[in-house]
């Protein structure tokens, strides 16, 4: 999972991303867009940094407008997070030590939750039962991949929680 979000922009000013791109490419494929034309950004959310890798000042200025406006405050950030844009595994990097073993505890109570909810239906994914010990805590992916997004928003709400507190970012995200 990455940690950096990739953008391109096109002659136009228009910013693309895609949530969960690893690369450029990925982003050009979901906007039908060719990469090699396209202004290229890339934002590093542990570094809390914008790189430009190609583009022009009007390009930049426009990836800089779009970062500034959806990260550029933790308050903005926490936003964008609670939208479901990012993983929880991102997330987890982002802080500090000694608040990352509550927010992973959070997140396999919420795992435990939707592998509960899922058995209780009756209606398992295999056809020979539940493939899981639901006494021994175990947690189902399946259950976790049907509520997609929702998952990630359960997560960031554990996450924004924690990152409310400054002394619980890493270094980069402390200070607005």
């Amino acid at each position: 999972m990455t940690d950096v979000i990739y953008c391109l922009v096109d002659s136009k000013g228009e910013v693309y991303t895609r949530d969960g791109a690893e690369s450029y490419a990925d982003v050009a494929m979901m906007h039908g867009l060719d990469e090699h034309v396209c202004g290229e950004y890339r934002f590093d959310l542990v570094g809390r940094r914008l790189f430009e890798d190609r583009g022009s000042p009007t390009e930049s200025a426009a990836a800089g407008a779009y970062f500034s406006q959806r990260l550029g405050t933790p308050a903005r950030f926490m936003r964008y997070a609670a939208a479901g844009h990012l993983r929880h595994e991102v997330l987890l990097k982002l802080l500090d030590s000694s608040s990352r073993r509550p927010y992973l505890d959070t997140c396999a109570s919420i795992e435990r939750k939707y592998s509960t909810d899922c058995a209780a239906t009756g209606d398992p994914c295999l056809e020979s039962g539940c493939s899981i010990d639901q006494d021994g805590g175990e947690i189902c992916l399946q259950p976790l991949l049907r509520a997609g997004e929702d998952y990630e928003k359960a997560c960031a709400t554990a996450w924004i929680t924690l990152f409310e507190r400054p002394e619980n970012r890493i270094d980069a995200w402390r200070a607005n």
